[in-house]
């Protein structure tokens, strides 16, 4: 088969030696091996995963989303949801369309990252340019460090839970010695440096291997929920007064319409799961096969948010029925279980139980934050950064952003980070159209990292405009409701009910536009030299091709031929200047 004519990406060498030599690296086993493209946008980790690091299998991501889902934002998810005035029936019924909205997201977002073994970064070149993907991995990266911290901060209060069971009341006694204008404690700050201390380690690992973790998360995460649920209704009142929930809902919402109100609860159910939906490549590029990311983690996340919510719902309900206070914060319900049952079997309980959802604020840290900012930060500067170096990288900026000031301060601030989802929820949306609609599954690996005119994702000037102007419109959907959160005065309530559909509106506005601009204006979906191959679902992952044509992978892998023909004419790959064939 005739190869393309490859871009003039190394016209910065004196010659072909020089610039292939520059292209040659050693890989783990000490066999040298070949870059697929520019230095400038590839790296060991931003390369496709090899098949020797392909380490994750059918039961990692159904349980990474199981322990995720079982964890202390899925368990406040029902918190969330009655002080947005539900009731707990459209609470239920919410988070049973939200999460099956989750479910289909997330086996989308992780089929190109499974097929080509891409993480987000590098797909995002195929969406949005080389230069137009720098901004949507830039505020991912932005928000991931941000939330590291806050999220750090959080499991500070389940670490002081587990010391308070340790130390009895010499913990719960411990006097403050800082001033009120510090915005923490001496027990939270000790507690934040303890978790950011035990989280550190994890930064270490690289994501082929972490999904270990994940699977021990995920096998004690359901154990500890459930006994502390069987606690609760053996100890509580039952669910005989889940109705007084139901009317506090009520007269919280002020006349809201039911129907109104589970739009509400879905989009808060959305913008929970919202971060992780974007990172699902940079995970899904580490199964061994498509299967390991497809329906049955899609299944996981359905049915573990379900009953996760149920569970918090009715063991927060049976509690306040015997100590008369809704506790629907994970640390709060356990100090209190503490302080009304002051034994040594009631403490080590709520140790283990406190432990285990420690470990799964490690586990959201890392996949929702730590991981994709390392990506993000490869994919920005893969000269100097790696995977790893970006994880550790998370780490010191989520302890330099001082969560306690931020979250005490900042509550504007905290505002906007919850708004995420009006940003990414319409980028999602262009990825899924993109690779579904507009590219049929097919995406050309090696012109991923090449940029230079002419190349199949260089678009213009490295942008992809429609991309960019579908997502614009699906952001600004969503600004009216962004705007009614600092002033409600300044909005309408039409524009409140914008934002109630929030994260669905946004998606689907976003992904009708693409798909409208992608008929008017229809991208290529092969570079030059493949044009007369037909274009079926997913022919360039099919038959082990992994995004490289029949033929083209040994030229990329051994650095040879030097010379690519198209035609008639012969090309240099360095220089560009045709030749005439041999």
């Amino acid at each position: 088969m005739h190869l393309p004519k490859i871009p003039d990406f190394g016209s910065r060498f004196r010659s072909k030696e020089a610039f292939l030599d520059s292209l040659k690296t050693t890989n783990k086993h000490g066999n040298e091996t070949t870059m697929i493209g520019d230095p400038r946008w590839s790296n060991k980790d931003l390369e496709p995963t090899s098949p020797e690091e392909r380490t994750w299998t059918w039961y990692n991501l159904p349980l990474y989303w199981g322990s995720t889902a079982f964890g202390t934002a899925g368990w406040n998810a029902a918190a969330s949801l009655i002080a947005v005035g539900l009731t707990w029936q459209e609470a239920f019924i919410s988070c049973c369309i939200g999460s099956l909205i989750s479910a289909l997201v997330v086996v989308g977002m992780a089929r190109p990252g499974v097929r080509y073994h891409i993480g987000y970064p590098v797909l995002c070149r195929s969406v949005m340019g080389f230069y137009g993907s720098m901004f949507f991995v830039f505020i991912r990266a932005i928000v991931g460090a941000i939330w590291y911290g806050i999220q750090s901060y959080y499991g500070a209060n389940l670490m002081s839970t587990c010391l308070k069971c340790i130390f009895g009341h010499r913990w719960d006694n411990w006097e403050n010695q800082l001033p009120a204008s510090a915005d923490v404690t001496s027990k939270q700050l000790l507690c934040f440096f303890l978790v950011w201390i035990l989280e550190l380690p994890f930064c270490f690992v690289h994501p082929r291997r972490i999904h270990t973790f994940f699977t021990f998360k995920g096998l004690i995460m359901p154990f500890a929920t459930f006994g502390l649920f069987g606690w609760c209704m053996a100890h509580g009142s039952g669910v005989r007064d889940i109705n007084s929930q139901s009317a506090a809902g009520a007269s919280v919402r002020a006349g809201t319409t039911p129907g109104w109100a589970i739009m509400s609860g879905i989009n808060v159910i959305m913008g929970t799961l919202s971060p992780m939906l974007v990172n699902q490549p940079d995970l899904a590029r580490y199964c061994k096969k498509p299967r390991d990311a497809g329906y049955l983690q899609g299944v996981s996340v359905f049915f573990s948010k379900v009953l996760i919510l149920a569970l918090g719902l009715l063991a927060t309900s049976s509690m306040e029925g015997v100590y008369g206070v809704a506790y629907w914060n994970m640390w709060d319900l356990n100090d209190a279980i503490l302080d009304h049952n002051w034994t040594p079997a009631a403490r080590c309980g709520i140790f283990l139980v406190s432990f285990s959802y420690l470990l799964s604020v490690f586990g959201v840290n890392l996949g929702a934050n730590s991981i994709p900012f390392g990506a993000d930060m490869t994919g920005l500067f893969p000269k100097y950064l790696t995977i790893r170096r970006g994880q550790v990288l998370c780490a010191f900026l989520g302890f330099a952003i001082v969560p306690w000031k931020l979250i005490a301060t900042a509550q504007t601030f905290i505002t906007f980070l919850g708004s995420y989802n009006i940003f990414m929820a319409p980028l999602c949306a262009i990825i899924i159209v993109d690779y579904c609609f507009a590219r049929k599954g097919n995406i050309h690996v090696p012109s991923l990292y090449r940029a230079s005119r002419g190349n199949l994702y260089w678009f213009t000037s490295g942008v992809n405009i429609s991309g960019i102007f579908a997502w614009c419109a699906g952001t600004v959907m969503g600004m009216p409701g962004l705007v009614a959160a600092y002033n409600p005065k300044l909005v309408p309530q039409a524009g409140k009910d914008m934002y109630k559909l929030g994260w669905i509106l946004t998606f689907t506005t976003a992904g009708v536009v693409y798909f409208i601009l992608i008929k008017i204006r229809k991208p290529r979906i092969f570079p030059v030299g493949f044009e007369d191959i037909p274009v079926t679902w997913e022919y360039l992952a099919s038959n082990g091709r992994d995004g490289f044509f029949d033929g083209e992978r040994d030229t990329y892998a051994e650095g040879s031929p030097s010379e690519s023909v198209v035609g008639e004419e012969t090309y240099d790959q360095v220089d560009e200047k045709p030749k005439s064939a041999s």
